[in-house]
This record gives C-alpha cells, structure tokens and sequence, in this order.
C-alpha cells in the first residue's frame, strides 16, 4: 500500500506539538488547499493547536504517482500525527476530506477524540458519477471548471456580495494539478463509507450547508442517523463551501463540539 505525501501547516511551532491534547487538523475541499480556512482559523487556532494539510497534489503537497483512496489518507495523517508526537487528536474536513473524517474514526477510534464531517456524504455517487468530471479535467484541465463551480460551492447571495472570496476559492481551483484532481476523484469514486457507519464509536458531528447540491442536507442526516450518536448542524442559506460563506458560524460549531 502507498501511503500518499502531505503537506502540513502548523499556526503553533511543531516542537510544542508533542504531547499536546489539544491538536485540530484540519482538511480541504477538492481543488482546493489550506488557505480555504483562513477565515475561520482565528476562532479556531486560539482554543486549539492547528495542523492543516493539503491533499495529494493539492497546494503544496507533493504530486502523488500512484493512485490513492481516502483510506491511505487517512493513513497518512495519523503517520503525520506519529511524526508530530501527537497521540490523539481532534479532526475537521471539508468535502473530500469531511469523507476521511469518517475513515479517521472508522479506523482509527483510539487516536481520533472527535471527528467532524463538513459538507460531505458517506458516498458520493461511485466511478461512474465522476467520470464527466474527470474526462472534462482530462481534456481541458482544472481551469475549465471555473465557470461552473460558483453556483454549486457557494448561495447567489455571497457570490454577489463576496467575488474577491469566490475569486480566491477558484484561483486554488486553477492551480491544482490536473492529474492529481482526477486521482482524487477516482478516490471519490471508489470511496463508501456506508457499510462502516454502524460500527464508528468516536463523536461524529456533521455541519451540513442548507442549500448544499454536492451533499445536500439529506446526507448529513443519513450520517446522524447511520452513526450511533452523531449530531447534525445545518448552517441556514450556506452552500457547499459554507466554511468561506460562513467561516465564523462554522468555527462555533466546531468549537461547541469539541468541547462537549
């Protein structure tokens, strides 16, 4: 098994991180990379240590050469944390990486103390439904997919009145490596997490935007329903990248549930 490259950014320096219990990593939509937090790190960083990390090819992580599935992700991860000397952590994603929230505390219920699932779904439709989506990035690459991302990522509302943070979003969108957005829609693509839901023992939360086409509302509620215990946020008129349109009731969210 090839266990993908990441890149992490600490907001604390890493020496401070061995032994700490109090460390949130946190992860990112699809195309896009560590910066989509920023509008939410301040609340965040200032109860919790912060590692964000990009995904395989994504930023500033290393362009993988094999394929991957969000398992090996996750994988990865808790060998970084191993790394950091970081024995137990807290976990926040975003889209692709709300679905390894799930692999995290699937796999590893001993090292993750809660796992948040934003704006994502325990499926996303299987290889075939991400199979335009890769022959468009195959054939005319990641910036062909600038036109058509603003109304599923982000409400009419927030596009109008926020174009330099749309804008923003789309310029990492751009910068992805094609190659690596297309391993990691076929990860997408391969990835279910259904059949495990029952079996996960760590806190889950899922924050779900209300007007989410990608992983509508629906989705966080067969998360809530499918793992014991698990609690459901819905963040009113918020679309797909609600941790931008609503940066500082996402970091709320996240910070209420950790501390429960």
């Amino acid at each position: 098994m090839t266990v993908p490259a990441l890149f992490t950014v600490s907001e604390k320096p890493v020496a401070d991180l061995a032994g700490a219990d109090n460390v949130l990593f946190l992860g990112n939509a699809l195309g896009t990379d560590t910066h989509l937090w920023d509008l939410a790190l301040p609340t965040l960083a200032a109860k919790y240590s912060v590692v964000r990390f990009d995904m395989p090819g994504h930023g500033q992580s290393p362009i993988p050469t094999d394929s991957y599935t969000l398992e090996e992700v996750a994988d990865a991860l808790v060998a970084k944390a191993d790394e950091l000397g970081v024995e137990k952590f807290d976990y926040a994603g975003v889209s692709v990486s709300g679905a390894i929230a799930l692999e995290l505390a699937n796999k590893y219920p001993e090292r993750i103390k809660h796992s948040i699932v934003v704006c994502s779904a325990p499926y996303m439709g299987g290889p075939e439904g991400w199979a335009e989506r890769i022959a468009q990035v195959s054939s005319s690459g990641t910036a062909s997919l600038v036109p058509m991302l603003p109304p599923r990522w982000f409400s009419d509302g927030f596009i109008a009145k926020s174009p330099e943070a749309v804008k923003k979003v789309l310029n990492m969108v751009v910068a992805t490596d094609d190659d690596s957005y297309i391993k990691t829609c076929e990860a997408l693509g391969n990835y279910d997490a259904r059949p495990f839901l029952s079996g996960i023992t760590v806190p889950v939360l899922a924050i779900s935007g209300e007007i989410d086409p990608g992983a509508p509302v629906s989705a966080g509620e067969f998360i809530k329903e499918g793992v014991p215990g698990a609690d459901l946020v819905v963040i009113p008129g918020a679309s797909h990248i609600a941790v931008v349109e609503s940066p500082l009731e996402m970091a709320k969210n996240i910070t209420d549930f950790l501390s429960k």
